[in-house]
């Protein structure tokens, strides 16, 4: 028997915030069901309340959205909203970064409709994920433009090798970002690409 969460007003209030948290990340309903499994007209539905949602659904959309299902004492419910909503007020991304991250994020569901079979794409997507959980620190959008440039030659005669140049790109501004590194300094990668071995050197 399929298990699934009634379309109460509760259940409503959890597909509200599940399409919030979608178009928080930028991404649309077919980029979602790309990441999370989930048929596209599944999760549109899903939005609309128009279906029952599924725990199986709710987990991997979850996921894909980096959020965490918990169950919760009740007693520990108001602790645990306090620490969200504290989460929630870090600084947002700027307007430029958050443009050229949905950019970015376009760039990619095109690449994926193109249906290339490298791994090499999939760890480029797993690395943007990462990238957009410390997007809020991202000051200088020049690698990101830089990446969409790289990822605009798969098409062409670039492939794979195109798709590793922008995953190296990718995987260092990941890094700066996670270390804290912030400032345009710091995150600006060299170029061409294939330099970026020796960032370390500093």
């Amino acid at each position: 028997m399929q298990d699934y969460i009634k379309m109460s007003y509760e259940s409503e209030k959890l597909a509200a915030t599940l399409k919030a948290a979608r178009e928080k990340k930028g991404l649309s309903q077919r980029a979602l069901s790309a990441h999370a499994g989930v048929p596209q007209s599944h999760i549109s539905k899903i939005e609309s309340g128009a279906v029952n949602l599924t725990v199986s659904s709710l987990t991997a959309i979850a996921n894909a959205l980096d959020l965490e299902l918990a169950l919760v004492p009740r007693k520990a419910a108001p602790a645990v909203r306090t620490i969200t909503r504290s989460v929630n007020d870090v600084p947002k991304a700027t307007p430029e970064a958050r443009k050229e991250i949905t950019r970015l994020a376009k760039q990619l569901e095109h690449i994926q409709s193109l249906k290339i079979d490298s791994p090499v794409f999939e760890n480029l997507q797993r690395q943007f994920r990462e990238m957009r959980q410390f997007e809020n620190l991202i000051r200088n959008t020049d690698t990101l433009r830089s990446i969409r440039e790289a990822l605009k030659a798969v098409e062409n005669a670039g492939g794979v090798a195109a798709l590793q140049e922008a995953s190296k790109q990718m995987n260092s501004f990941r890094n700066a970002l996670a270390h804290g590194i912030a400032d345009e300094e710091r995150t600006r990668l060299p170029r061409p690409a294939y330099r970026l071995d020796g960032d370390n050197d500093e």
